[in-house]
């Protein structure tokens, strides 16, 4: 009788034992752009799992199809994940809509460096005074060049030094229609495009009130130059007019000399278009050097009922797994220390875009109410009438200029 009682006692003790510590499940949301970053990003929640078994278990559970209208959903109805991937171009509408919780409390208790980001890489997910969310990677925009047209041209391959009137001068000689080939692809309606141009020639697109200064004559001489390449010096195609998706695939395709991309257009050409004999430096510049900087953070949820756990998994992400996940898929860490690391950089190239972050500039537009879709809608409408010669640049600028406010109040 003894034995039976003490057996019932030790068996709900081991029942009370694994009620008192039951794993842990915390959810990790995002899009996926590639089966290769699927399975980069599989990986880094293995290494969690395996360091924190017995606790807290990571599950990721990507959204798929249209990941803005999904995941708004997701946070207004209470059934976001923990953890979710946020683009520094509409973060600022999750973060001022209190769908996110700030990260100040975690940074203070455990100590995290955030002096191991840069600041601008930072920027897009700060409110207040609070750090909203870390940056898992990012990219700049750099000048790619086919050295075979160059080559066939005989023109000298660009250089770190480069200015706009080098890069007019350099499309003038390399663009020639009769044998198929362009100088430039480049993107017609996209003010991400056309801003790096702004800023390097001095200008700003919004100033600290949150209203335009497209309107100033540094940002309107840049707007011009940028669509003059196309419309005046005839230099410049969209990459639809090569039958092709986006500036990569055109220029994957031999058609143009050059074009202005990202890390992701390295990736594509080395897997799609391998025999491309392709070079990299960095933008072109004018009074002073500029690039876009693009980058996604890990954000966490104000919903998510255990934080502590939920930024456990965030902080291994953040280390740990932001070596696995860059070094996997190939794009660029965000921290100073793991870019420094051995085994980050085993691409040259990859440099060309991390040397351009000191002045490299966050993709988002500050809006009253931080939501800034319609605004850019209409904006990339009205830059795609330049490119068509719809409207000259002064024309579009006093009219988004005019609109602006209107636009940015629109949910």
């Amino acid at each position: 009788m003894k034995s039976r009682v003490f057996l019932l006692v030790i068996g709900m003790i081991s029942m009370l034992s694994i009620g008192l510590f039951a794993v842990t499940v915390v959810t990790l949301g995002g899009w996926v752009s590639s089966p290769v970053e699927q399975q980069a990003m599989e990986s880094v929640v293995k290494a969690f799992n395996q360091r924190y078994a017995g606790q807290i278990e990571l599950k990721y559970q990507p959204i798929p199809g249209n990941y803005l209208v999904k995941l708004t959903s997701e946070l207004s109805a209470g059934t976001a994940p923990d953890i979710f991937y946020l683009d520094s171009s509409y973060a600022q509408q999750f973060i001022r809509s209190g769908a996110v919780y700030p990260l100040d409390y975690f940074v203070k208790k455990y100590n995290f460096p955030v002096s191991d980001f840069a600041t601008s890489l930072l920027q897009p997910f700060e409110y207040d005074g609070h750090i909203y969310g870390f940056p898992k990677d990012f990219s700049t925009l750099a000048l790619f060049y086919n050295k075979d047209i160059f080559d066939k041209y005989n023109v000298p391959y660009p250089t770190n030094n480069w200015t706009w009137q080098d890069l007019l001068s350099a499309a003038e000689k390399l663009n020639h229609p009769q044998d198929g080939i362009y100088a430039l692809s480049l993107s017609p309606n996209a003010l991400d495009r056309v801003m790096p141009f702004i800023f390097q020639n001095g200008g700003e697109v919004v100033n600290s009130q949150m209203q335009p200064e497209l309107n100033t004559p540094q940002a309107i001489q840049a707007i011009q130059f940028y669509f003059d390449l196309h419309n005046k010096y005839h230099v410049a195609i969209q990459p639809s007019d090569v039958g092709a998706g986006w500036n990569g695939d055109a220029f994957g395709r031999g058609k143009v000399a050059m074009i202005m991309e990202g890390p992701w257009a390295y990736s594509f050409l080395k897997e799609t278009y391998p025999q491309i004999n392709f070079g990299m430096t960095v933008m072109p510049m004018e009074k002073t050097r500029a690039t876009m900087i693009y980058t996604v953070c890990y954000a966490m949820s104000r919903s998510t009922p255990d934080k502590d756990a939920a930024w456990k998994a965030m902080e291994f992400l953040l280390t740990d797994g932001m070596k696995i996940f860059t070094e996997k898929l190939g794009v660029i860490p965000t921290r100073f220390s793991i870019q420094k690391s051995e085994n980050v950089f085993e691409n040259p190239a990859d440099k060309v875009f991390v040397e351009q972050v000191g002045y490299g500039h966050g993709w988002f537009i500050p809006t009253s109410n931080g939501n800034s879709s319609k605004l850019l809608d209409n904006i990339n409408s009205e830059l795609y009438n330049i490119w068509q010669n719809k409207v000259t640049v002064e024309q579009a600028v006093d009219y988004i200029t005019q609109n602006w406010n209107n636009w940015a109040s629109q949910q």
